[in-house]
């Protein structure tokens, strides 16, 4: 099994956050998609703390049942990303490339302006 270090952040409603997050939830660690999203994104730790993402990972167990729920996560796998104003601004099913999730992240105003010189 693949491992990240896992940070968690805990926002107020309308708080803003220094950082982006990707949370990966599964209901099994040996999910194949759990598994491949965790490869895509050790593949390139440089390129995601170059935008501020901090990944979260999420097993389904009775301590994360509550968060399952208030996040409306229904499928085996699924993969959110939030950004720094705390709303969400992807959702997947399906492990996201490093070539989408950048380019998602790229195209927001904050990326945006975190880019010029």
């Amino acid at each position: 099994m693949i491992s990240l270090l896992l940070i968690a952040l805990t926002l107020l409603p309308g708080q803003s956050s220094n950082k982006r997050i990707l949370a990966v939830y599964t209901k099994n660690v040996e999910n194949a998609k759990y598994e491949k999203q965790l490869q895509l994104l050790n593949a390139d730790k440089p390129g995601l703390t170059e935008r501020d993402l901090v990944i979260e990972t999420y097993v389904y167990s009775t301590k994360t049942a509550a968060r399952f729920k208030k996040h409306n996560i229904k499928d085996a796998f699924t993969v959110t990303l939030t950004g720094k104003d705390g709303g969400e601004k992807l959702r997947e099913t399906e492990p996201i490339t490093l070539k989408k999730l950048y380019s998602t992240i790229d195209a927001m105003p904050m990326r945006k302006q975190e880019m010029k010189p």
